[in-house]
């Protein structure tokens, strides 16, 4: 079998790319039978170095065209000619994301569906994302012969919005947390102590709750930073601090909201994010919409208390391991925070349950999924 999987989101640093990489990597870790083409363009992106790692394999082969996505997006989604075999080759299947929809000659053609923010929050996305994921779909829905969604709650929203999908044509494959921060869980005690307190020198951190994510709308930061100031006025002789991971993405900023005991840290390098939320008192994520909720996921693999949203996906992948809040409302936030920060006892309990929430998901179950779709769609 000849497996053609997109892997131009890699170098983004999003969800996407965390999954594709990902569910390449334990592919080729699991899979000692197939062939593998994998399609990477970009004009200004370097091909990753992990990738390049990747063409030394026997069975792997790369197309690299150094062309912006937007040419891809106009040929396929626009226009939708030129098959993707004219780019790859022959391919029993084409594995893509969220962006282009290629046509096919012969190859069976699947997409993962991460979510539906462009059509379900369109306010809080670029205009061109909007135009671009809707043009996907347009074909996605007409063409693809299998869509994997990342959560059950995406699956329910797929069918919502293309109401005319056969719903056999739709499996349902999640995420996992990253090797990264399982390895973490495994080094030992003084190992993780040493790491914790280097990440903590560097950004000037003692106790603190942490979010994590693209600074944008649909993450409620104004919610949780009003929410944390309620705290701190509830709790005057609190130390605790509010700390702020992420990179500006897009839409109204909250530098504006900064506050004593608020640190906003901006982008923060893949080799420190681990230690970062494993000295962590608890992860706060109030997201308005997730599809799948990475962040979560990785703090429960580490053990670290969760305050979530009750909406989405993100039941689903917090089962009983989180303080679940209502995302639109402030005092829920405020509640949810002096229970956690205030109780030990709860933390322990909300740790423990994590770790046994967080096994069961794996990227070695996740690759093997997607190779069985792969099989059953080809044979």
């Amino acid at each position: 079998m000849i497996i053609g999987i997109d892997i131009s989101s890699i170098p983004y640093g999003t969800g996407v790319s965390n999954y594709t990489i990902n569910l390449v990597r334990h592919l080729l870790k699991t899979d000692k039978i197939n062939t593998y083409k994998l399609f990477f363009t970009s004009f200004r992106q370097p091909l990753p170095e992990e990738v390049k790692l990747w063409r030394k394999l026997p069975r792997i082969r790369i197309y690299h065209y150094h062309l912006p996505p937007t040419f891809f997006e106009i040929l396929w989604n626009r226009l939708h000619i030129f098959p993707l075999e004219l780019f790859v080759g022959k391919c029993d299947v084409f594995h893509t994301w969220d962006w282009t929809q290629p046509p096919a000659i012969s190859a069976k053609t699947i997409t993962t569906v991460h979510d539906f923010v462009p059509f379900l929050f369109p306010e809080t996305q670029h205009q061109r994302i909007i135009s671009v994921f809707k043009r996907k779909y347009f074909w996605a829905a007409q063409v693809n012969d299998l869509f994997i969604c990342v959560s059950q709650n995406t699956r329910h929203d797929l069918l919502r919005l293309f109401p005319k999908l056969d719903p056999q044509r739709i499996t349902t494959i999640p995420e996992a947390a990253e090797d990264k921060y399982l390895n973490f869980v495994h080094q030992s005690p003084s190992e993780k102590k040493l790491k914790i307190a280097k990440v903590k020198q560097l950004y000037d951190l003692k106790n603190y709750c942490l979010t994590i994510g693209t600074r944008e709308p649909r993450k409620n930061l104004p919610r949780l930073i009003e929410a944390f100031i309620k705290y701190r006025k509830l709790n005057p002789k609190s130390n605790m601090e509010l700390v702020i991971a992420g990179k500006y993405g897009w839409g109204n900023d909250i530098n504006h909201l900064k506050n004593p005991f608020i640190k906003i840290l901006g982008y923060v390098p893949d080799r420190e994010i681990t230690s970062l939320l494993a000295g962590a008192t608890c992860l706060c994520y109030p997201s308005l919409y997730e599809g799948f909720g990475l962040p979560p996921l990785n703090a429960l693999t580490l053990g670290i208390p969760l305050i979530t949203s009750n909406s989405s996906s993100l039941r689903e992948v917090a089962g009983n391991a989180a303080i679940f809040v209502d995302p639109t409302k402030t005092n829920d936030i405020v509640l949810a925070l002096n229970k956690i920060i205030s109780s030990q006892t709860l933390r322990s309990t909300l740790s423990r349950r994590g770790l046994k929430q967080s096994a069961k998901f794996s990227w070695d179950n996740t690759a093997k999924e997607t190779l069985k779709v792969y099989e059953k769609l080809c044979s």
